[in-house]
């Protein structure tokens, strides 16, 4: 049986087990099949990464309770855990799966988004996924500036009001990205 890891390197050497692995149980690797389609660049894509948006949409991740606190750390946590251990404090204890889930927060979602950029092609249903996501107030932000920026590559006219409603949320990365999109639709529609 392969492991974590050497399921993650077949996603970037062997395309053809790109779906299988984007169904896995381990959120590595399905965010490694996620960046992997990505890299592709292939269309024939879409239709898995936008199950895979919604399969990751149901995940127990948006219905766990709020953290409490990460003793230990600065005020902002998104990239920390890359430079320090990082402990939550919650309210109670919580199975082993749960804080594996914390781990995963929104990065399977956001390379699936971002693969849809890199791709530069969508499906109206996944475009009605994408501009979701900038109206959930409880998706990350960085959840929320892939959309902005896949909607900038693949958005058109009825993404502008959700950009718009996205661009007024105070959080720097989502702001940068939602007013590239706008410019770049903005731009399009000039053209």
């Amino acid at each position: 049986m392969m492991d974590t890891f050497e399921l993650m390197e077949r996603a970037f050497a062997e395309p053809e087990v790109l779906a299988e692995l984007a169904g896995h149980a381990d959120w590595r690797v399905r965010y490694a099949a996620a960046v992997g389609m990505g890299e592709t660049g292939d269309p024939r894509w879409l239709p898995v990464l936008h199950d895979l948006l919604v399969a990751e949409a149901g995940r127990d991740l948006y219905g766990q309770p709020r953290v409490l606190g990460f003793p230990g750390s600065y005020d902002d946590t998104r990239m920390a855990e890359q430079l320090i251990e990082v402990e939550p404090v919650w309210e109670h204890e919580h199975p082993p799966e749960v804080l594996e889930t914390w781990k995963c927060r929104g990065r399977v979602r956001q390379a699936a988004v971002l693969a849809v950029h890199a791709i530069g092609r969508s499906l109206p249903e996944l475009n009605g996924l994408l501009r979701a996501v900038l109206d959930d107030p409880d998706d990350d932000y960085s959840v929320k500036a892939a959309a902005a920026k896949a909607l900038s590559v693949v958005g058109d006219a009825s993404s502008v009001a959700h950009l718009e409603r996205a661009l007024e949320l105070d959080e720097w990365c989502l702001h940068v990205e939602t007013t590239k999109a706008l410019s770049a639709l903005r731009g399009a529609a000039d053209a």
